[in-house]
């Protein structure tokens, strides 16, 4: 993959909770900006993953090794929010991660 087609801007969020008063509060912390591309999945590969009992929208490719943990992180990507389905996968120096947009 060429580098020139990591040109979106997506942000790293780690979730945040504390305890007050009133219970649990969950708040997401930017951890970094990183260029992606965001690929909006075809029906066969959205089926395969069906099939797993995963449901995904979305993968997201960012240059070098990026760790992403599921329910601890996800991306903002303009308004729309893409959380991690799966584990990352690294390869060739890339990064890939099938997301839910939400």
């Amino acid at each position: 993959m060429m580098p020139s087609v990591l040109r979106s801007k997506v942000q790293l969020q780690e979730k945040v909770a504390s305890q007050g008063a009133l219970g649990q509060t969950v708040v997401w912390k930017p951890v970094q900006d990183l260029y992606a591309r965001v690929i909006p999945l075809d029906v066969k590969t959205i089926a395969d993953y069906m099939q797993l009992s995963t449901q995904v929208t979305h993968k997201v490719v960012l240059r070098g090794t990026v760790e992403v943990e599921l329910g601890k992180h996800r991306f903002l990507y303009g308004s729309m929010v893409l959380t991690p389905q799966s584990s990352a996968k690294h390869y060739h120096g890339f990064t890939e991660v099938v997301c839910q947009s939400s």
